[in-house]
């Protein structure tokens, strides 16, 4: 439970092991969301998919819209090519929206999530893991059964989810469009 609350919609965030229309593979490996107070992990345990993803579209069918999310196409397109859930697109609203008028109006790269909001482990020079460290980690997981590399997935997966609700309050006006 979280000492804040998001009372319309649901933030949204996937791990995966690719992205879609890009990458040969792109299976996902963990969903959180945040939705009211409440804070949720759900790492995949196991190599077969369709457990895990039966329960996570049971869930995502049930959220609240509008999905809130960070680069909100990789998100809908990971609903769309790996759960075969379709919405519509006033069903996402894109938290990375802000952050790309702004760049481009000065000319610069659109930015990531990393480069708008760092971790303490970054300062630090402390390991860390980014996205693109978990289709690794999973493929560790699944030679080893390593507990603490699904956990690594998960933490990642978090600080995604607790740095995007920073950037839905930095920006109030994308929450209250709808």
């Amino acid at each position: 439970m979280l000492t804040v609350s998001i009372e319309r919609g649901s933030l949204i965030d996937f791990e995966t092991t690719g992205i879609p229309f890009k990458d040969k593979e792109h299976e996902i490996t963990s969903f959180g969301y945040i939705t009211s107070n409440k804070l949720v992990i759900i790492t995949r345990r196991i190599k077969e998919k369709a457990p895990f993803y039966s329960e996570i579209k049971g869930i995502i069918k049930k959220l609240p819209r509008p999905f809130y999310a960070y680069n909100a196409k990789f998100e809908k397109d990971m609903m769309k090519e790996e759960l075969n859930l379709s919405f519509e697109e006033n069903d996402f609203v894109d938290l990375q929206s802000p952050w790309k008028t702004k760049a481009e109006s000065i000319g610069l790269k659109w930015p990531k999530l990393d480069e708008l909001i760092s971790e303490p482990e970054k300062y630090f020079g402390d390991m860390r893991v980014s996205g693109k460290d978990c289709p690794g980690l999973w493929k560790g997981y699944l030679a080893t059964n390593n507990e603490n590399l699904l956990k690594m997935i998960a933490q990642h997966n978090l600080s995604d989810l607790l740095r995007e609700a920073i950037l839905l309050l930095l920006h109030p006006q994308l929450y209250k469009n709808k």
